[in-house]
């Protein structure tokens, strides 16, 4: 039989990792967030992941928790109207890290994000520090994971200043939605004086020309910005005449049939 000063011992034993349990446990799952629900929807059908135990500071891992909660209830839902795309079919987690700058393991250049397989690598301030009236957020790294399933495409940001934008509004951002408005619009005229005065970069040409395209009919009529990735034809093939082929047959049929000229006339190969 266990004497009474034993049972004592057991007791205040297991008291104390009671304690500790309860005390250590907010601290962990302040480092990792996983939201696989949202309110008054069903089971997401893909579960977003945020790791926050590079980030040292306790009011930024605060932050962590509404970043995750956006991404997976709101970005998300975004890019899927968007795009089309449902991305559990390739990614049924999606895992971002999030690091202080000072641990940030991508040295070479100034950026602060990096889109990996299924997931992103972010900055803290790209990130969690992110302010905005709907708190913080991410649109790029994300998209460039949806991205992938549409094949070689001729530019890391095709499609980026529309969808990006047409995403801020979906998620009620509306201070980020019209300052990117003004961006895409300051963007259209610069280039439209750069094709006057001829001072495109020499082998840009095609690129500058499907950017501005692209930017023109988003500002057109919102709804092309889901008919872009809707009529592309998909393609793996890497040979960049068939990536810009196939991106400008769609600028052509989305624009019913005016796009061709000036993407012809402005650098582009014939298709």
């Amino acid at each position: 039989m266990i004497g009474e000063d034993a049972m004592k011992r057991l007791f205040s034993g297991l008291a104390f990792c009671c304690s500790c349990w309860l005390w250590c446990t907010p601290a962990l799952a302040q480092d990792e967030i996983t939201v696989s629900s949202c309110p008054n929807q069903a089971a997401l059908p893909v579960t977003f992941q945020v790791d926050c135990s590079h980030v040292a500071d306790p009011a930024t891992k605060q932050l962590c928790k509404p970043f995750a909660e956006n991404q997976a209830c709101k970005v998300f839902f975004a890019y899927r109207k968007i795009t089309g795309i449902n991305l559990e079919e390739s990614c049924p987690t999606f895992k971002y890290m999030i690091y202080d700058k000072d641990k940030w393991p991508h040295k070479e250049g100034d950026a602060g994000g990096d889109a990996v397989r299924c997931g992103a690598e972010l900055m803290a301030d790209f990130s969690a520090l992110i302010k905005s009236q709907i708190g913080p957020y991410d649109v790029h790294e994300i998209l460039h994971v949806y991205q992938d399933e549409l094949g070689a495409i001729p530019y890391s940001h095709i499609l980026f200043g529309p969808s990006m934008t047409e995403a801020r509004r979906e998620i009620g951002d509306n201070k980020g939605y019209w300052d990117a408005m003004t961006r895409l619009k300051v963007g259209l005229k610069n280039d439209e004086m750069n094709f006057q005065k001829g001072t495109i970069r020499p082998g840009g040409e095609c690129l500058s020309a499907e950017l501005y395209i692209e930017s023109t009919l988003y500002l057109k009529d919102a709804n092309n910005v889901g008919q872009f990735y809707r009529k592309l034809v998909r393609s793996r093939l890497r040979d960049m005449a068939d990536r810009q082929a196939r991106f400008n047959r769609m600028y052509n049929e989305v624009s019913g049939g005016t796009a061709k000229e000036f993407l012809v006339s402005h650098g582009c190969p014939a298709f």
